[in-house]
């Protein structure tokens, strides 16, 4: 290999060990991520004529701009000039090929990457993974092991090299490595920039100077548990596992709450719930309000949701439904709280809410898809004014939440919504109560 340190060796090593299919390499800036994989594509495509192999990135422009100078100089190095460089990909003399693919997630477009669908790849390798949505990446486990590995004895091999990320990269590389649970085809390396002696100090001194505190854990330490939001109600691990908590059983009241989406403005959210364990039911980007009432209707027969148990946001676009479905409950998230120590109701909500899900008493089906983004807005329920001993409780505006996000946090509201059954009014009771799912079915 090219000039390497002992986290690219052990890398490799799993690249070349015919029970692994996945390697996630990953940790500081300056661990020799882009190298590894200029390397592995290199070596594969030279030793394995005619094969086909890729690397993605969130766009093609960043996958050509950062590959084609790091594989120059891994190439250089070895003296090896048996390839040339095209618009999208590298191209060996002995026919086999180096694709550039564009990862870019595009919702409405293409959602789901059909666009990958019909490509067939020997091996390949994503970059800056933390960048690119889950879904490229499992569609891109599809598409591998098709070409010509039947010829070589290949087995489909899968690269991803990233910083340390929130998101699946967590909770499929590191988490399961620091809990000594990874599985048998999965290999994860943890990168640090001092474990290069290649890198150059200008670089590493760079890194030092980052002011940013998070920057600083990720990019100079490789740190993974890099956030430190004393405001943040809910922690990442107990978000992530929502949608692992398997040891919840359905059984109590079953329920609904719904987030509605105007024309041209977020999403309409409806969860169905059996006591703590919820279904995204609904999720339309848009729907007419005839649409939205027949949807609901039918949710809540199919079910069996009665409408005494169904709630519906009061303050947006949901504030007609309770005309058409006499019964339901509308939620006003500014009202009264049932205990005084919280601002308004939905801050309430909001506080029972982390409670459950960082004591693991919430399980969510839905699709990876929505778990992605169900996730993310579970990341930005966070207490306003948190240095104020003295004011009321209360979380940040859903103008800060959509700022920091770039959309509205609807999965979000639609769970807060849900905790209004599981509050009872505390009177002189110092904290709030939360039924007890016998309670709930009997309530």
């Amino acid at each position: 290999m090219n000039k390497v340190n002992y986290a690219q060796l052990l890398a490799y090593r799993y690249l070349s060990d015919p029970k692994i299919k996945v390697v996630g390499y990953g940790g500081a800036a300056g661990g020799g991520k882009t190298g590894l994989g200029c390397e592995w594509l290199m070596r594969c495509g030279w030793a394995f004529p005619g094969t086909r192999w890729f690397v993605g990135r969130n766009n093609i422009k960043d996958s050509r701009e950062s590959v084609l100078v790091t594989f120059d100089k891994v190439a250089s190095y070895h003296g090896f000039k048996e390839y040339r460089f095209s618009n999208d990909g590298i191209d060996f003399r002995n026919g086999s090929r180096v694709s550039f693919l564009d990862l870019t997630y595009y919702p409405y477009k293409d959602p789901m990457f059909t666009r990958l669908g019909s490509k067939e790849y020997t091996g390949g390798w994503v970059e800056e993974a933390g960048e690119v949505h889950r879904l490229a990446v499992e569609v891109l486990k599809t598409r591998i092991g098709r070409h010509m590995n039947d010829v070589y004895r290949l087995e489909p091999k899968l690269l991803l090299t990233f910083n340390p990320a929130k998101g699946y990269l967590y909770d499929t590389f590191y988490k399961p490595h620091r809990e000594g649970r990874m599985p048998e085809d999965t290999a994860f390396v943890q990168a640090y920039v001092y474990d290069n002696p290649f890198i150059s100090r200008a670089y590493v001194e760079m890194l030092k100077n980052l002011k940013d505190p998070v920057l600083r854990k990720r990019l100079l330490l490789g740190e993974w548990e890099y956030e430190d939001d004393p405001s943040a109600l809910c922690g990442y691990d107990a978000i992530s596992d929502m949608f692992t908590n398997d040891f919840i059983d359905p059984y109590g009241a079953k329920s609904c709450s719904a987030d509605i989406a105007g024309k041209g403005h977020d999403r309409f959210i409806a969860l169905s719930g059996v006591g703590n364990v919820f279904r995204v039911a609904i999720d339309e980007v848009y729907s007419p309000g005839r649409q939205v009432e027949m949807q609901l209707r039918d949710l809540m027969i199919r079910d069996g949701i009665p409408r005494s148990l169904t709630v519906v946001d009061a303050d947006g676009v949901g504030s007609f439904l309770e005309s058409y479905l006499t019964g339901i409950k509308e939620f006003h998230g500014g009202g009264r709280p049932h205990d005084s120590r919280y601002k308004n109701l939905k801050s309430e909500c909001a506080f029972l809410l982390a409670d459950m899900v960082n004591n693991r008493k919430i399980k969510i089906i839905c699709t990876p898809e929505q778990r992605e983004r169900i996730t993310e807005e579970f990341g930005v329920l966070k207490q306003a004014r948190i240095d104020n001993d003295t004011s009321k409780k209360a979380i940040i505006s859903k103008e800060e939440m959509k700022a920091i996000l770039g959309r509205s946090p609807d999965y979000l509201d639609a769970f807060i919504m849900a905790m209004s059954f599981r509050l009872v009014s505390a009177g002189s009771v110092p904290e709030t109560k939360v039924f007890s799912l016998h309670d709930l079915q009997q309530h």
